[in-house]
């Protein structure tokens, strides 16, 4: 289902480890309920939540980046690296 979403990487080489934040960036982007659902299975909240808090604010549309800080309880997100 996430393959929609992850079109700039090589499907076939995709690992769920190590292309982890791509898919997490993605899922909260793009993705749906089931998409945030799976994320939260596979992965958990606190490393989820992890991988946005080391991320910047604008790789997220801000539907997606206030949802996202609700449900992961993230304060702020970084604004420069």
């Amino acid at each position: 289902m996430f393959r929609p979403l992850l079109w700039g990487l090589k499907w076939d080489a995709l690992d769920v480890e190590k292309d982890r934040e791509d898919i997490i960036v993605a899922g909260i982007n793009e993705g749906t309920l089931a998409h945030w659902r799976w994320l939260m299975e596979t992965y958990g909240k606190d490393t989820i939540r992890q991988t946005l808090t080391c991320r910047l604010e604008t790789e997220f549309y801000p539907e997606s980046r206030n949802l996202a800080q609700v449900i992961f309880s993230i304060p702020h997100l970084r604004h420069a690296r």
